[in-house]
């Protein structure tokens, strides 16, 4: 076979190695580092439990991706990484994804930690809170304990969606793929946001042209939820929502006051709401974030089209 000169790759942090059948021929410096050299065997390198599924794959020269977590008896450590064999050029790649994983599990145990310590005193004070609601006969000053329970529910909402775009992103949400009845769905989601549409006098006008979608329950309902909330939340009032599904694409738009040219590229960023958005209506900034990462997550594509002033359309195409 050609021996691949590996010279060009001793730069980069990856493990490049040349195999043939089961021994290295050559290696860049990453590579050798963790023991890949010349002659060298890879049972003889490192042990994982994924080991007969790389091995059989190799010989079989069948191209494959893992992840796992691997000693490799060079370092005399456990090292979690990632391999990937390309079978036509007898190459295989080891990354060293320790570090990120530990960032990551770390930003997770904070966050639930947080969350948790959040939530604690959040449900104390909203019991209190149900409590003087109930005792309270003079109008002026229940109206300001609703606004201290508007705020709290605000709050409350804010954690639970952080929590959820932070399993989002590091790929903890395990998919649940069945077919949803839509409509189910979308009642679910308008309920939600009654009291919302009432008050704002917005017309809803609906286009369902399937009865189920395949997709994960869960998913399908925040996305839907956060584009219509969206859509109630900026349109003017006694204006009009449209929301279409059909088995290609699901689309909301609203009439609202759209979205400012110079700001179109961060709205999916956390956090991030247009320069004139808190002055139409409360909110996290973490809606349309948690959107487009469960869209990625899913392999949808996310487009949107928005006129300042004029109102915008959200389509999610599931194909």
């Amino acid at each position: 076979m050609r021996v691949i000169d590996l010279e060009d790759l001793d730069a980069i942090k990856e493990a490049v190695v040349v195999l043939n059948e089961l021994k290295v021929v050559s290696a860049n410096r990453s590579g050798e580092r963790y023991g890949f050299r010349t002659g060298k065997s890879l049972i003889s390198i490192f042990s994982c439990k994924e080991m007969d599924r790389i091995v059989g794959s190799i010989q079989e020269k069948k191209d494959f991706s893992l992840e796992t977590e691997a000693y490799f008896f060079e370092l005399q450590s456990k090292r979690f990484v990632s391999f990937h064999f390309l079978p036509r050029k007898s190459l295989l790649v080891v990354n060293d994804l320790t570090e990120e994983k530990k960032l990551n599990e770390a930003k997770l145990d904070f966050v639930m930690a947080v969350s948790h310590e959040l939530f604690t005193p959040l449900s104390a004070s909203k019991a209190n809170l149900f409590l003087l609601k109930d005792l309270e006969k003079d109008p002026e000053k229940f109206e300001i304990l609703d606004k201290i329970d508007r705020s709290l529910n605000r709050m409350e909402t804010i954690i639970r969606q952080l929590k959820l775009l932070t399993m989002i992103q590091l790929g903890l949400y395990e998919l649940k793929m069945e077919r949803v009845p839509v409509r189910e769905v979308l009642e679910r989601s308008l309920d939600d946001l009654y009291e919302k549409i009432v008050s704002k006098k917005i017309r809803v006008k609906l286009s369902v042209n399937v009865e189920t979608v395949e997709t994960d329950r869960f998913v399908f309902y925040t996305i839907l939820k956060n584009l219509l909330s969206n859509a109630v939340k900026y349109s003017y009032p006694e204006s009009e929502v449209e929301v279409s599904i059909s088995e290609e694409k699901l689309a909301v738009k609203d009439q609202g006051i759209g979205i400012k040219e110079e700001e179109k590229e961060r709205i999916f960023e956390r956090f991030y709401r247009g320069s004139e958005a808190p002055k139409m209506a409360p909110g996290s900034g973490l809606g349309l974030s948690i959107v487009k990462h469960l869209c990625d997550m899913m392999g949808y594509k996310l487009e949107f089209k928005s006129r300042w002033l004029v109102g915008s359309e959200f389509t999610v195409w599931f194909r």
